[in-house]
């Protein structure tokens, strides 16, 4: 024996009507977390010295990253990231790279110096905690 089951038209209109409201009502929430998340991740500024020739810069969010060549010497380019960012928390030379670390709020900013013929490469990379 089968049973067959009808609903009016009003109760189908009903229940569409309440699935549209709970489809409604999930987008809306995914939307402002979405918005929310973008203001948070304001574009990131990264000091670089004034003779840069930049070949890469991703600077729209975090992690962001800034790459250039520079004619300064690794002193100069220390002093100048020290200035900027405070006295590194500490760095490390591997494979001829130095590599300095800092803590600015709650962004930790990496800065590589590689040597490049008669330039230096400077990789500068800032997360957010």
């Amino acid at each position: 024996m089968r049973v067959r089951f009808f609903i009016t038209k009003s109760q189908f209109l009903r229940c569409t009507l309440l699935v549209a409201l709970a489809v409604s009502a999930n987008l809306n929430a995914a939307t402002t977390e979405l918005e929310s998340h973008k203001s948070d991740n304001r574009k990131v500024h990264i000091p670089v010295l004034d003779n840069a020739r930049i070949f890469a810069q991703f600077d729209d969010t975090t992690p962001a990253v800034i790459n250039y060549f520079t004619s300064k010497t690794e002193t100069a380019i220390i002093a100048f990231y020290n200035d900027n960012y405070g006295q590194a928390s500490h760095s490390e030379r591997k494979r001829g790279r130095l590599t300095l670390h800092y803590q600015q709020g709650s962004q930790q900013i990496r800065v590589v110096i590689s040597p490049q013929d008669k330039l230096r490469q400077v990789d500068v990379i800032v997360n957010s905690n």
